[in-house]
C-alpha cells in the first residue's frame, strides 16, 4: 500500500520541482541540524482550501492503488483502493494507445449503472482528458474515466481508463465533488516533510503575487517575465500577448487585481494554480475563475497557459451562512414534525424521531403506540408554534424551545416544548422531548 522507504527517499532528494527553494544546511558551519522526524506528504497537494471537496485522489500506477486522501490530514491515506490502468506502461499519448494519462484531472460528470454499459460496473467518473498541458503537448484520445467493473479486477487491464472494484467505487463515489475533487496520476509520487510542502507552497504563492502586483502596477515588462516562451492563448504567442496586455495598461489609469481563494496543485511536469479573481478598471470589472497552468524554464516555473471562466465567483460559505443554512434546516424539519403529527401520518411522525428516543419513561416503540392511541382517539388534531428558539450546540447537536398551542377535537392543550436534535446519516432526529403544560 505504501511506497518503500527507499523509493521514498530517492524521490524526495531527486525529484522535487525544480522551482522550489533550496533547504539551507548548517553543515557547512560545522553545526548539524538536530534530528526531527516526521511523517512524509505526498509534494503533489500543496494547497486546497475553501474547497466543495474534503479529498484528494492520487493514482499510483506503479502500484496500481487508487489512494485517498483527505486534505487536512496527508500524512498518510485515508483508503487505499486498489486499481486497473492501462495495459501499456507510459503516459497516454495517442488514441487507441491503451494507456492511461498522467497529471492533474478532475471529474467532469457522474453515471450509475442504470445509464451504463456492464462493462463499466456500478459507476463512471468521466475526466477531463485531454486537458490544457495534454493538448499543448499534443495528446490526444477521449473517454478516459474512473469506472467499477463486473468481472474480477486485473492489474494493467483497461484501455486507459482507471477501473475499480465495485464496492470501492461505490464507496468513493459519496465523496467526489465534480469540477472540484482532484485527480493527479502518476507512475511516482514524490514525497517531502511537511514543512518542505509547506516551502514549496509558499514558493508557488510568492510567485503568483509577483505576477499579480505586476499586472496591478503596469510593469509589463516584468509580468511578461512569468510566462513561458511557449505561452499561446486566444490572441496569440507571448509576443502577441506583451503588446496586447501594454496597450491596456496604455487605456486604463487604474488596473487592480484581486485574488482569493487559491488552491494549488502539481505534478512532476507541471504545476496547476486556481483561484477566484476580480479584475477592475475604472471603466470594466470581471470577476470569475482563473486557472493558470505552469511548466519549468530556466529552472523556474513559468506560465504556459491560462483559462478564465468568468461569472459568479464560488466561495466557500461564511460562518455565518452555515449558520443561518442549519438553522433554517432545523426550522424546516420542525414544520415537517409538526405537519405530520397534525395530519396524523404516523410513520412520517415517528420517522422524525431518533432510535434511542425515550420521553415519559416510553422508548421509540412505546411512543409510537402512544401516538396511534391518539390518532383514534381524536378526529382532527391541530398544531400551532410560536416564538422558536434554536442554540445550535455542534454540528450534530440542537436544543430548541417553542411554545405550543395543541388542539385535538374539545381539548386543548398549551405550554413549553423543548427538544434536543441529533444529526444523523438520515437527517435531523428528535433524541429527547420534554412538555411543560402552562396557562395562557
Amino acid at each position: 500500500m505504501f511506497l518503500k522507504k527507499k523509493k521514498i527517499l530517492f524521490l524526495w532528494i531527486f525529484q522535487l520541482p525544480l522551482l522550489f527553494l533550496p533547504i539551507f544546511c548548517d553543515s557547512a558551519k560545522g553545526v548539524r541540524p538536530p534530528i526531527v522526524r516526521q511523517e512524509l506528504v505526498p509534494n503533489s497537494l500543496l494547497r486546497w482550501p475553501g474547497s466543495a471537496s474534503d479529498y484528494a485522489i492520487l493514482v499510483n500506477k506503479a502500484d496500481q492503488e487508487v489512494l485517498l486522501y483527505r486534505l487536512d490530514n496527508l500524512t498518510s491515506p485515508e483508503k487505499a483502493y486498489p486499481c486497473s490502468t492501462g495495459e501499456s506502461e507510459g503516459p497516454k499519448f495517442l488514441q487507441d494507445d491503451r494507456k492511461t494519462p498522467e497529471g492533474i484531472y478532475f471529474f467532469t460528470d457522474a453515471f450509475e449503472d442504470k445509464y451504463l454499459a456492464p462493462i463499466y460496473g456500478a459507476w463512471a467518473f468521466p475526466l477531463n482528458y485531454p486537458n490544457f498541458i495534454d493538448k499543448k503537448e499534443g495528446r490526444n484520445g477521449y473517454g478516459i474515466w474512473f469506472h467499477g467493473t463486473n468481472k474480477e479486477l486485473t492489474p494493467r487491464d483497461s484501455n486507459g481508463c482507471i477501473a475499480m472494484n465495485n464496492k470501492d467505487i461505490d464507496e468513493l463515489s459519496n465523496l467526489i465533488s465534480l469540477f472540484d475533487t482532484p485527480v493527479i496520476i502518476s507512475s511516482e509520487f514524490g514525497m517531502v516533510m511537511p514543512d518542505r510542502l509547506e516551502q514549496q507552497a509558499r514558493a508557488l504563492e510568492d510567485l503568483i503575487e509577483g505576477w499579480r502586483s505586476s499586472w496591478e502596477d503596469k510593469e509589463i515588462e516584468n509580468y511578461i517575465s512569468y510566462y513561458h516562451s511557449r505561452f499561446t492563448n486566444g490572441i496569440g504567442d507571448l509576443k502577441a500577448y506583451k503588446s496586447y496586455k501594454a496597450s491596456l495598461a496604455k487605456r486604463y489609469n487604474r488596473i487592480s487585481v484581486g485574488l482569493c481563494n487559491l488552491k494549488l496543485l502539481s505534478s512532476k511536469d507541471m504545476a496547476l494554480a486556481k483561484f477566484d479573481q476580480n479584475y477592475r478598471t475604472s471603466v470594466f470589472e470581471s470577476k470569475g475563475v482563473k486557472t493558470l497552468y505552469f511548466q519549468e524554464e530556466d529552472s523556474q516555473w513559468k506560465i504556459i497557459g491560462e483559462l478564465f471562466e468568468e461569472g459568479e465567483i464560488k466561495r466557500s460559505p461564511t460562518e455565518k451562512e452555515v449558520e443561518a443554512a442549519r438553522l433554517k434546516e432545523v426550522e424546516s424539519f420542525i414544520n415537517i414534525w409538526k405537519d405530520a403529527w397534525a395530519d396524523k401520518v404516523l410513520n412520517k411522525y415517528i420517522a422524525c424521531y431518533d432510535e434511542t428516543f425515550q420521553s415519559k419513561g416510553m422508548d421509540i416503540d412505546a411512543w409510537k403506540e402512544y401516538k396511534r392511541m391518539l390518532n383514534r382517539k381524536y378526529a382532527t388534531i391541530d398544531i400551532q408554534i410560536n416564538d422558536l428558539k434554536i442554540v445550535l450546540e455542534s454540528e450534530k447537536l440542537v436544543k430548541i424551545n417553542f411554545k405550543q398551542n395543541y388542539k385535538a377535537d374539545s381539548y386543548r392543550d398549551y405550554g413549553l416544548k423543548k427538544m434536543v436534535l441529533v444529526k444523523t446519516s438520515s437527517g435531523w432526529k428528535i433524541k429527547e422531548e420534554e412538555w411543560i403544560q402552562t396557562a395562557r
